[in-house]
């Protein structure tokens, strides 16, 4: 039994006019075949199903025709149809990939010189050129320069940047573009109507978005396709519904990804496991169903910074339009989050950690940011906190969460006083949790059954929106050095992000005065080579941009080096002194029940 050609060979493009896509390459290369200013050496560069050896054999009909040179090959003669049936003698195709030796390259050399067979021209395509070695790249250089005539050579490679610069300065070379998703969605069409393919819409844009730019993936999935609704028993199998493409790829339904990702915006920890226990029970692949969220958070983001779907993942308008619709409900910094938490996941997947444990984790992390003590986390909570306050609502339930410290903070037995909260310089959040303290005192005071209190609580909120709106810049200068000693270790998990090193030297380092905007950070004299890298402008203004973050002070930091352990720093504990011998004695009998045995002494 003989197998048939394979799809997307059968619907390889014979023409110029056949191509989808790279109009700056066939413009040129039928402006050459034209006015007969062809080169003698091609680089085609591009990834992996972009059309490199299509077009090549495109150029080698274009020129070997029997009307040739000509930009429209008939098809039919015997040197259209042998190129395309791969057996032309003047069409040489040759894998670099196992043809990589000098000695490979010293036979192509020998044919070079040989005449074509039936064409006008010989045409050596070498695909994966990037994997010749350096010796066979020297031995090919002098025929590749200076080849003899009517002949072309036409080099295909994913990886330019490993091709030699001497090769690349004597060949022409096209960079083929990815094709977009409306591209590859009508070479699907059009395959599927020449095939009697019944394929819907949606399944041809699913098809096209997993293709990631590849025509081949693309055709060589519709053919998969294909043999599989036929095993489904549907005769022909002539017919492919959007749940065979879903059940072929492994890819997650957009309900699943819808629903996800509003559980997220609706902060609901609990609809996130639902949703990712609902993808469990299709028994699709975990760590596709990860990459696929990803890939539909980052679409929420571009929808977003646009405005508008871009045409780049546009796929159907009623999927546009319900994408449009929920990028205006979710907060871009959820979404950015999110895009974080799920490469934190995909990380630790390929590292070996349960996949479901690693999704679930994501999707609560996202869905409740209290439970996250990162400073993104806090970041996110203190944005929701103020959108709630721009909004008119209560700010009391929102301020426990507003304290990016983590240590505990008494607020809630400093209620009375109209001071802010401990450890934190009054935001515009922390400035509104002293309006209510009027209102909460005054009703204790006085009977509840006592008709003359009601009419003073109408004239109370009057004073309550100068304090609401109080602006940034008077809480940032009420910042003191205890604040900022208590919010320290969340200013190490902000910088940490942006400069790793930089986090771990200032581990060792504290504030120890703030006269301003000026905060010094004093490094232990143990700790010279952590001040001099901190000490670098560049990290100055990370670890200024860390505490204008979280404190609103907008901060001038100076480096300098002490003896930390005899610096007595106000707002800070002093050091304990260490333990003497006898102490770590009682210490060891403490812990281990023990008995001190003293050494009897000689009697003289």
């Amino acid at each position: 039994m003989s197998t048939a050609p394979s799809l997307y060979r059968r619907h390889r493009p014979r023409t110029f006019a056949d191509v989808v896509g790279q109009e700056h390459v066939v413009r040129t290369l039928r402006n050459a075949v034209t006015q007969d200013k062809l080169h003698h050496a091609y680089l085609f560069v591009g990834s992996r199903g972009t059309g490199k050896t299509s077009m090549a054999k495109i150029l080698a009909s274009c020129l070997n025709c029997v009307n040739g040179p000509t930009v429209d090959p008939c098809g039919v003669c015997d040197s259209c149809i042998s190129i395309q049936n791969a057996q032309s003698m003047d069409v040489i195709e040759m894998d670099a990939a196992s043809n990589n030796s000098v000695d490979d390259i010293r036979e192509l050399r020998d044919s070079v010189s040989f005449a074509p067979v039936s064409g006008k021209y010989k045409v050596y395509i070498l695909d994966e050129a990037h994997m010749l070695t350096t010796a066979a790249w020297n031995a090919f250089l002098k025929t590749l320069e200076e080849p003899p005539p009517n002949t072309i050579f036409v080099l295909a490679t994913t990886e330019a940047n490993k091709v030699l610069p001497t090769v690349v300065d004597r060949c022409h070379r096209f960079d083929f573009q990815r094709p977009t998703v409306e591209q590859l969605a009508s070479v699907l069409q059009r395959v599927a109507g020449r095939e009697a393919i019944d394929i819907p819409p949606d399944a041809v844009a699913l098809l096209a978005r997993h293709a990631t730019g590849s025509f081949r993936d693309a055709l060589g999935t519709l053919e998969q396709l294909v043999t599989y609704a036929s095993a489904g028993g549907d005769g022909d199998g002539t017919r492919i519904a959007v749940e065979d493409v879903l059940a072929v790829l492994g890819v997650a339904d957009a309900d699943l990804l819808f629903g996800a990702l509003d559980a997220v915006a609706a902060h609901d920890a609990r609809a996130a496991l639902h949703a990712a226990a609902a993808l469990a029970q299709t028994g699709r692949d975990v760590n596709q169903f990860v990459r696929d969220l990803e890939g539909h958070a980052r679409e929420l983001m571009l929808v977003q910074m646009l405005g508008s779907v871009p045409a780049e993942i546009a796929v159907t308008p009623d999927r546009d339009a319900r994408l449009a619709e929920q990028a205006g409900r979710v907060a871009a910094a959820d979404v950015v989050r999110f895009i974080d938490l799920l490469a934190a996941a995909l990380r630790a997947m390929k590292d070996g950690a349960d996949a479901r444990t690693q999704m679930e984790l994501a999707l609560v992390k996202a869905a409740t940011p209290e439970v996250d003590a990162s400073a993104k986390a806090l970041m996110v909570r203190l944005e929701r906190l103020e959108r709630a306050l721009a909004a008119g609502g209560a700010p009391a339930p929102a301020a426990p969460p507003a304290v990016p410290v983590p240590a505990p903070a008494p607020a809630p037995e400093r209620v009375s006083p109209p001071a802010p909260a401990p450890g934190l310089p009054p935001t515009p959040m922390a400035q509104a949790a002293p309006a209510p303290a009027p209102q909460a005192t005054a009703p204790p005071a006085t009977a509840p059954q006592a008709a003359a209190p009601p009419p003073p609580p109408p004239a109370a909120p009057a004073p309550q929106p100068p304090t609401a709106t109080a602006p940034t810049a008077t809480a940032a200068a009420d910042v003191t050095l205890p604040d900022l000693l208590q919010v320290w270790p969340a200013v190490l998990d902000a910088v940490a992000p942006t400069n790793t090193q930089l986090a771990v030297g200032l581990r060792d380092a504290r504030p120890i005065a703030l006269v301003g905007r000026e905060v010094t950070v004093a490094f232990d004299t143990s700790h010279q080579f952590q001040s001099k890298i901190a000490d670098q402008a560049v990290n100055r203004e990370v670890l200024g941009e860390a505490i204008r973050a979280l404190t609103g002070l907008a901060a001038r930091p100076t480096i300098e080096v002490h003896d930390l352990s005899e610096l007595v720093v106000p707002g800070e504990a002093p050091a304990a002194p260490p333990p003497s011998p006898d102490d770590w004695v009682d210490r060891i009998k403490h812990e281990f029940d023990a008995e001190e045995i003293i050494p009897e002494t000689d009697q003289p």
